[in-house]
């Protein structure tokens, strides 16, 4: 889910300064303007460059807005400020994985335990709540709305670590050279729409003689000079379909049947439906050979509403989860039914895949990270 609009600086101070992170564009001008149609076309390059990493990374669901502040006088420095809301867990889910980690370090030049610690010990009270053990002292006791503004304190944090790694990761796309971009690989996904719109960034900034260069930190440093520009305004190129056949993910889910189908044989022309860990409508097909094994010994206790647990792959598609296909249910109503397939035994399956974090309804914690 996203946003665009414009905040006025009175309303900033209070709603977006503790839970925001800023991704800043200085345009290298004589004057201290630009024209309308320049900050219209790169600022909404920077907004499609998000939209393409939420669509890739966080599955299309990432709560974010980009809000354009108001710029300081005597510059012309436009700022834009990512706010990311509930998906702050995604965004940690997501460093939690091989993959995850690999493009936040090469877009962001940290390693996602640099990011981790810009939150901190905080992330365990936003994911936990704080005493876990339920023996809080008299003085936590007597101040519950101390309580409430430290825990209010702390999703702030989380939120505004989460969206610093959005915003340097989008800054990444913009600011590195195209080859360094491709050696890190921008196919997977909707990258491509990612490099379109640093191609549309660039060109807007062609089409304007008055932008010299451009900087991405609010000091008078512009390491982009103009003569970089046609380089960095190439779209990317798309193979067919046929020939780029979209990747597969995995990951490990909980989720609950809302109508299934215990004909095996049946479900290309009808598939299972439910509602996945993030209470999304689902449609899939079960292939664990030693599930439907135990369907016709009749050895599973079923319920109205069943709840599985599953090891399952999907392709996106436009931002979205597609083709779902359950490799391996590994729980049936709470009963442990199987092992989770090692990632050799699921590459004979699929064939190449990448493997996402376990998403949970209330967040992975920053101490999950890998080192």
């Amino acid at each position: 889910m996203e946003g665009f609009g414009t905040l006025t600086e009175e309303s900033l101070a209070w709603e977006f300064e503790g839970n925001s992170d800023r991704l800043l564009i200085h345009f290298g001008v004589d004057d201290h303007f630009i024209k309308l149609d320049t900050f219209i076309k790169t600022a909404d390059s920077a907004h499609r460059i998000i939209k393409a990493l939420d669509g890739t990374f966080f599955r299309g669901s990432l709560e974010y807005e980009l809000i354009v502040l108001p710029p300081e006088p005597g510059t012309f420095l436009t700022k834009l400020a990512v706010k990311v809301g509930s998906g702050a867990a995604l965004v940690f889910a997501f460093a939690n994985t091989p993959i995850g980690s690999a493009y936040i370090e090469a877009l962001t030049g940290q390693p996602p335990t640099y990011w981790g610690t810009q939150a901190g010990e905080i992330s365990r009270n936003v994911i936990e709540g704080p005493n876990d053990s339920g023996k809080g002292s008299d003085e936590d006791e007597n101040k519950p709305g101390d309580q409430t503004l430290s825990m209010s304190k702390d999703y702030d944090a989380a939120c505004r670590a989460s969206a610093r790694i959005v915003s340097s990761m989008a800054r990444g796309i913009l600011e590195k050279e195209t080859d360094q971009l491709a050696r890190i690989g921008m196919e997977v996904g909707a990258l491509p729409d990612a490099m379109d719109a640093r191609a549309d960034f660039y060109l807007a900034c062609i089409e304007n003689p008055d932008v010299k260069n451009i900087g991405f930190t609010s000091e008078n440093e512009f390491p982009i000079p103009r003569s970089s520009f046609p380089g960095r305004a190439l779209r990317a190129e798309r193979k067919d379909a046929e020939d780029d056949p979209l990747p597969w993910q995995v990951s490990t889910e909980s989720i609950y049947v809302t109508s299934p189908n215990w004909d095996q044989n049946d479900q290309k022309s009808r598939q299972w439906k439910g509602k996945d860990q993030i209470r999304r409508d689902c449609y899939f097909v079960i292939e664990d050979a030693e599930f439907w094994t135990l369907v016709k010994r009749k050895d599973l206790h079923v319920d109205v509403l069943d709840n599985l647990k599953v090891q399952w792959a999907f392709q996106i598609i436009e931002g979205r989860p597609k083709n779902r296909r359950v490799l391996r249910v590994l729980e049936f109503n709470g009963e442990k039914l199987a092992e989770p397939l090692t990632s050799d035994a699921i590459r004979t399956m699929i064939g190449q895949f990448m493997e996402l974090g376990t998403p949970r309804d209330d967040g992975p914690s920053l101490f999950e990270w890998q080192p």
